[in-house]
């Protein structure tokens, strides 16, 4: 009798563990409104507790462990805001560099921590980490596919005072005031440094794209002391924002990569470039999916040279792109991210490099360069975090 009480018991907790995981982190939408949402708690969403002393019931997603709401909270969120005080599921950051304690801030909005209490004696409560996206970023920019709202919420265009192709390079949002980008792109020779960057935009040619985007003027272009133009080494640069930057679910920062080895043989490559070396501006975020090579590969492309590559392909640069042709990053991607994903959640990303320079954009056997992040982490942290 005791073995079946037990048997029911455990039924118990695994219901009450799928019930959970189908509904917090779940997306939702505000009754009465367009207004999108993601199932939270009730205690961890503040704008439902203003509501509810404005006498304004809040949307229901369910319950949590029978006796707790869970409701649509809408995604608006400062980075003070992403601080969790439950200590019990998190880790200690001591030994976390800055840049890792950053991304562990970034995260929170896109992860749950479910805590289960099981109902037999003598077993300690679970927790569970549980993705607040259901993208699949691994798809088929060249040979690439469009981007979904809010996919790469990173994601960034940089912009100069020109009416003329204004939006010349792409960059990497990686905290509330900096967006980092290749040092080729902070000056041009008819329009100057860049003046602006645009956070969340999807479709340049229309206002209904399922986003919100935000425009952020550059107060400061930092460049690499170390970049010597026209050579192609130390290609990254930073643009401070005149304001601190707002999130939401269309705007969120990138994690900064810093490990030297990267365990992945396949990247993601994002932006609103050309379909081809000659072709139209494409006016929409394209995403592709692109091999990672060891450099050697890419030093047989580009051999050593006086005038760009005078020391060849160095380890600070990073070798990609689909030797079979057909998917690269062509010439107003450059600048933009090349990121990985996080193995079980492909909510977040960490950025392993920077859109530096290609030869021919698609072609067979023309892997593209870009700046390998995790060589200049000191660089960014002395910048963007102190």
């Amino acid at each position: 009798m005791k073995m079946k009480q037990n048997q029911i018991y455990l039924f118990v907790i695994l219901a009450t563990c799928s019930s959970v995981i189908a509904q917090v982190g779940f997306r939702c939408k505000l009754r009465g409104t367009n207004i999108s949402g993601t199932c939270q708690k009730e205690p961890d969403c503040p704008s439902a507790q203003q509501n509810a002393k404005k006498g304004i019931r809040p949307t229901l997603c369910g319950f949590y462990n029978l006796n707790q709401l869970i409701v649509c909270c809408e995604n608006n969120f400062e980075i003070d805001d992403l601080i969790s005080s439950d200590q019990n599921v998190q880790s200690s950051n001591g030994n976390l560099r800055i840049s890792e304690q950053k991304c562990n801030e970034y995260s929170r909005p896109i992860e749950s921590v479910v805590s289960v209490l099981p109902l037999v004696s003598g077993v300690k409560p679970i927790s569970i980490k549980v993705a607040k996206c259901n993208y699949n970023t691994v798809g088929l920019i060249v040979g690439g596919a469009p981007a979904e709202p809010g996919e790469f919420p990173f994601m960034a265009l940089v912009g100069f005072n020109t009416t003329s192709d204004p939006w010349r390079c792409g960059g990497t949002l990686i905290s509330d005031r900096f967006v980092l980008t290749a040092a080729h792109c902070t000056a041009t020779r008819d329009a100057g440094p860049p003046s602006v960057v645009r956070l969340g935009e999807l479709d340049l040619t229309t206002e209904n794209d399922g986003t919100q985007y935000r425009d952020y003027l550059v107060s400061r272009v930092i460049t690499h002391d170390g970049y010597n133009y026209p050579e192609k080494y130390n290609d990254i640069a930073l643009l401070e924002t005149s304001e601190k930057i707002t999130f939401s679910q269309f705007i969120r920062p990138a994690c900064l990569y810093v490990h030297k080895d990267i365990n992945s043989d396949k990247a993601l490559a994002m932006g609103i470039g050309k379909n081809d070396f000659a072709g139209e501006a494409t006016n929409k975020l394209m995403k592709v999916t692109l091999d990672l090579f060891d450099n050697r590969r890419c030093s047989r492309t580009y051999p050593a040279n006086n005038r760009e590559l005078p020391k060849g392909i160095v380890s600070t640069m990073l070798c990609s792109g689909v030797l079979a042709g057909g998917k690269d990053t062509c010439l107003g991607d450059s600048g933009g991210p090349l990121v990985i994903t996080k193995k079980g959640n492909m909510c977040q990303f960490f950025l392993i490099g920077i859109t530096s320079f290609g030869r021919l954009c698609g072609e067979r056997n023309t892997p593209a360069i870009y700046t390998r992040v995790s060589e200049y982490i000191d660089w960014i942290e002395q910048r963007v975090f102190t």
